[in-house]
Parts: C-alpha cells; structure tokens; sequence
C-alpha cells in the first residue's frame, strides 16, 4: 500500500473540511524560524517519514521560541527515524490540548467492509489499547454502498462520549468527512491519532492516509510514485525505479521489494548478500530457504512471472544487479508455461550492458536455472552468446532442484571468494 507523509494526509484532509493545525513543511533551520515567527511560538516539529511510533521515536520535538527551534530542526534532520532518514520536517502551531481521541476507518478483512473505529484513548497505538482493554475501542461496519451518515457517527460516539455535545457533534462532522477521504481516495486506512479536542472544537494533530496499490492509477492527483513498499519504510529509489516497469504494460508482472535495503540485517546475521530473482513466489520462498542456511541472504524479493515480455526482464534485471552490496545473483524458474526464451532475451541483454568489457560475463558469482517452456532455447541463448562461457556463470536446466541451484551457487560462490578475494 502507499502511505502518504503527514502533511500529504492533513492536505487531504484539509480539502476535505476536516480542521488540521496551521503550519509548514520545511527543509532547513532558517525555512524553520521563518515559520514559526509567522505562526507564533511555541511550535511543534515533526519529522516527515513513513514510520510510526514517532512520538516514542524521537521524532516529534516542541519549541517554545526561534533558538529551541532551530535546535529542534538541526536534531532531527541529523536522525534516522527507525532506519528512515529524514529530510523534511513539518513546523505547526501547537494546540491547547484538552483531551485526545482516536477516530479511523479502515478495512476489514474478516468482514470484507469498511469499519470505523473510535477510542477515547487518542496519541496511543491503538492496537495496543484494543489488547489491554478491549471495550475501549468502539467499533461500526459500514455498508459501502449505504454509506456512512453524520448520525451513524453520532451514534458510534455516543457509545463512550464523555464529554460536552458541542465537541461531540463536531467530531461527528470530522468523522464522516473522514469517511469521504477513505472512499474518494481509495484508501485502505484513513486515521487520526490523536484528533484533539480544543476549547475551540476539533482538529486533527496528526494524519495516516494509506492509499491502495490497485488503485494510484486512478489517483493521479496524489501524485504518489508507484512502488512495492515494504512496512512502514519510505519506498527506496530502486523500489520506484521497479514500480514504473509495469506501469501501461499488463503483460506479465515484476514485483521488487527490497528486503535489507542497505544489506545491514545481512552483514549483521552473517550472511552474503545476493540478488535474487525467480519465476512464481512459490519458487521464490523455496529457494530462499535453501539459500539461507548455506550462509546467504537475498536482499531483495522479485517475482517475475505472468509470462512478461523480455523488456521487463531486461529493466528489473538491471534494477536487481544495481544493489551495489550484492556478491551474487540467483534466478530460478518455476517450471510453468512461461515463454523463458524471452526472459532469457531479457536477462542477456542487461548483463551485456551492465558488463560489456566481458561480453555479458558477470564479475560475481550467478546461477540461473529455466524450467519450463522453451527453457532450451533460453539455455541455448546463453551459450550463443558466450555467457555461459563466463568462469562465474551457471546455466542449469529443468532438471535442477532448488537444493541443487543453491548448493551449486555456493560452490561457485567460495571458488569466486577464494580466487577473487570477493569485494572486501
């Protein structure tokens, strides 16, 4: 799903009628001060990235004039917010807090509709609160194609209201226009933790937006960069760089998600970061299986299957084989109908740019194994075009097991270690 920043979310919301803090985003300490002497101390400075828990994180500081500012802005555009950095900070007013709610709508599974879902215990992970207390956590299913009307939330506030009517009628407000972000967005999850209420009504603090994957086709205006996201991180530019590959193109797919994006999870356990690329996500967990315990990690997961045309092999090969961190590439086929002569036109010619000193012959230690349709002419292409020459390169057929591709691979990966030095 694609998350939107903050202030992408409270410009949504804004749009939509919902109250949000006046403020900024900004880049520096001096873009900073500016805001905050137009906006008045104190102010509050929140680190822009798609992490949660940035309260307990240190990423959300208070400034109560221009010197605390500006040392709240040189402190987190220094800090990495559970391994995101950060690179813009959004300045706001900040509220005269009386109390904090939690209000959401988001999907759910179980029931294969939308939900909505209050708490009086706003600014805390809710999921935590559902644990320890369950009953205080009210919740609604909506029926999509009624919707979700002002009295449907008055009716779900009143379940544990406990304060004046005045707040209660405009959370109700904000709780359907709420509604209207999820639906006219396409969300899977419209949240504000906390919504705080003010002597002055209601605003939002605070704003998650996660928008569906299926549909940023239709919502160009978020203006959101196609990517498979991994958790709560920020999409790496690789990440983007493979989102874009099946964009206007449906014949057949590749989806990339960068595992151990910096190769730290890999280094730290040990193991040998490699590339990794398979046909099915069946092989693809398979193979990853036996590739593990041999002491290597595949810092990526790619599935490239659908039967695509050459061209997408040829870009998300190129993609795979730019993680600089990688001493090893793997490609394995499930054994399928797909046409593996033009996955293996594909491969070809992106290891011939990337390598053309040799003719295509990889510098690092690669295995690819095709089994399926017209694996022969993908096996044949190689030899024709002297790759399979190459002393790091092994071309295997159907008759290779995933065991075998990885216990092969690390037999070429000790020879090439032992030979090379590696890259160390």
């Amino acid at each position: 799903m694609a998350r939107l920043l903050e202030h992408q979310g409270k410009a949504l919301f804004r749009r939509m009628g919902i109250p949000v803090p006046a403020g900024r985003v900004v880049q520096n300490a001096d873009e900073a001060i500016g805001i905050g002497d137009e906006l008045g101390f104190p102010v509050v400075v929140k680190a822009q990235v798609h992490a949660g828990g940035r309260g307990k994180a240190g990423a959300i500081l208070f400034a109560e004039d221009r010197d605390s500012l500006a040392r709240a802005v040189d402190e987190l555009l220094a800090k990495r917010i559970n391994g995101a950095l950060v690179n813009e900070l959004l300045i706001e007013k900040k509220a005269d807090v009386e109390a904090e709610l939690y209000v959401a709508v988001t999907a759910d599974p179980s029931t294969r509709q939308p939900v909505a879902i209050f708490s009086l215990r706003g600014g805390v992970n809710i999921e935590e609160t559902a644990e320890a207390e369950a009953s205080a956590v009210y919740t609604m299913p909506i029926d999509i194609l009624r919707g979700f009307f002002y009295y449907d939330a008055l009716n779900l506030l009143r379940r544990g209201w406990p304060l004046d009517s005045r707040r209660m009628f405009a959370t109700a407000n904000i709780y359907t226009n709420l509604y209207r972000v999820y639906r006219e967005y396409d969300c899977k999850l419209a949240e504000i933790n906390p919504l705080a209420l003010t002597a002055d009504g209601a605003v939002a603090v605070d704003a998650r937006v996660d928008v569906d994957d299926d549909a940023l086709a239709r919502q160009t205006a978020l203006d959101i960069e196609v990517a498979e996201e991994a958790g709560e991180r920020a999409a790496t530019a690789l990440e983007i760089t493979a989102g874009t590959i099946d964009k206007n193109d449906h014949r057949g797919s590749v989806h990339f998600v960068q595992i151990d994006p910096d190769a730290s999870y890999a280094r730290g356990e040990g193991k040998v970061p490699v590339g990794f690329d398979c046909v099915g996500a069946g092989t693809s967990l398979t193979t990853m299986d036996e590739l593990i315990p041999l002491g290597y990690y595949p810092i990526n997961f790619c599935d490239s299957s659908g039967n695509p045309v050459g061209s997408k092999l040829y870009r998300i090969t190129k993609v795979i084989m730019s993680q600089p961190q990688i001493e090893g590439y793997v490609f394995v086929s499930c054994v399928s109908s797909q046409q593996l002569d033009n996955t293996a036109r594909g491969i070809i010619k992106a290891f011939k740019e990337l390598y053309p000193a040799s003719g295509g012959q990889p510098n690092i230690p690669c295995v690819l194994v095709f089994r399926g349709a017209w694996d022969d002419v993908a096996i044949d292409l190689f030899k024709q075009h002297g790759i399979s020459d190459g002393r790091w390169t092994r071309v295997l057929g159907r008759d290779t097991a995933e065991i075998e591709a990885a216990e092969i691979f690390d037999a070429l990966y000790k020879e090439w270690k032992s030979e090379t030095g590696g890259f160390e």
